[in-house]
């Protein structure tokens, strides 16, 4: 049996998170900021061998189309390389970091060097990979009955419109069949987000089967899908606040740069930049924690049975047997 999950248990679950979350605020942002680094390096590394041979021929005073073309696609051929070592790298660091976010959820002080530990274990990278790959697939899997429904309905309203010339009154069909794909896919994020709770039961047993985990993490939230949908929409108004400050920095900055001639007006717009940056990184990692840790917490208190109380034990019916004494025991 259940525990019950109500709006109060969700409000004592975040501010206990959230406290908790306050007080390591520099490890999360760490963290955080660990955790983007290899894949900043790996965007750059890609953009480079694509783009980096073409830009030099440029420089250089190429004009052929032909062998810039051809220069372009022999680079692309080491996106894969790094693609390969994206996948390698995605699933022991999320593994690493949701360790990082269950050990904070259950009151502990994990460090940093949370995020590379999977990485001295071929078990455990291996486990990390798996997930990743298991939690794709899945989403996929829910995904493909709409975005087939979908796409069928779009390319035959595009023929309709093609063939009858009722351009405008399919434009307006396109767009209600897009809000409805929407709405669609919302029920599904919410039951995909329930597997993500897996990376729980593989932090306390890496061997334990990634599908198995993700299937028991999932049956916690059976009968709660309505209000893990509240528990999502209670941190919006911390994204309209995420966004809100790094646009605010961004538009001041331009402002600056279009009211303000000169080098004061490029100084202004460096430093909103800066400012915005800097508040991205910092409530972007507060919040991610926040949000995360939030939700393990949710599935832990959902997954924890209902202990039944004990009461005292009723021997008026075993004290009238024969050859009984008084407390059930033979005479």
């Amino acid at each position: 049996m259940k525990q019950e999950f109500t709006a109060q248990t969700r409000k004592e679950i975040k501010k206990a998170c959230k406290g908790r979350v306050m007080n390591n605020l520099g490890r999360c942002i760490g963290i955080n900021f660990l955790y983007a680094v290899p894949f900043v390096l790996l965007f750059l590394m890609m953009y480079l061998s694509m783009f980096g041979r073409v830009f030099a021929m440029v420089m250089a005073g190429y004009t052929d189309e032909y062998m810039l073309s051809m220069a372009l696609t022999q680079s692309m051929n080491t996106v894969w390389i790094v693609v390969f070592l994206m996948i390698v790298i995605s699933g022991p660091l999320s593994l690493g970091m949701m360790r990082f976010y269950l050990g904070l959820q259950r009151g502990e002080e994990p460090g940093v060097s949370t995020l590379f530990k999977p990485f001295t274990s071929l078990r455990s990278a291996w486990a990390g990979i798996k997930m990743e790959f298991c939690l794709a697939f899945r989403s996929i899997l829910w995904m493909i009955a709409p975005t087939i429904v979908y796409m069928v309905l779009a390319f035959s309203l595009a023929i309709s419109a093609a063939m009858n010339g009722n351009a405008n009154s399919v434009s307006v069909v396109l767009t209600v069949l897009n809000i409805l794909y929407i709405i669609a896919l919302i029920p599904i994020e919410i039951k995909v987000m329930t597997y993500s709770a897996g990376w729980a039961i593989l932090c306390d047993d890496e061997t334990h089967s990634v599908w198995d985990a993700t299937r028991e993490a999932s049956a916690a939230f059976k009968g709660q899908y309505g209000k893990l949908f509240v528990f999502v929409l209670s941190f919006i108004g911390w994204y309209i606040l995420l966004l809100g400050a790094v646009y605010l920095c961004s538009g001041l900055g331009v402002a600056g740069l279009v009211l303000v001639q000169g080098g004061t007006g490029i100084a202004i717009l460096v430093t909103a930049l800066i400012a915005a940056l800097c508040l991205g990184i910092l409530l972007g990692a507060f919040l991610n924690a926040y949000e995360m840790t939030s939700f393990f917490g949710m599935y832990e208190y959902l997954s924890t049975p209902i202990t039944p109380v004990m009461g005292p034990q009723d021997t008026s019916f075993t004290d009238s047997w024969p050859g009984q004494g008084g407390d059930g025991t033979p005479q």
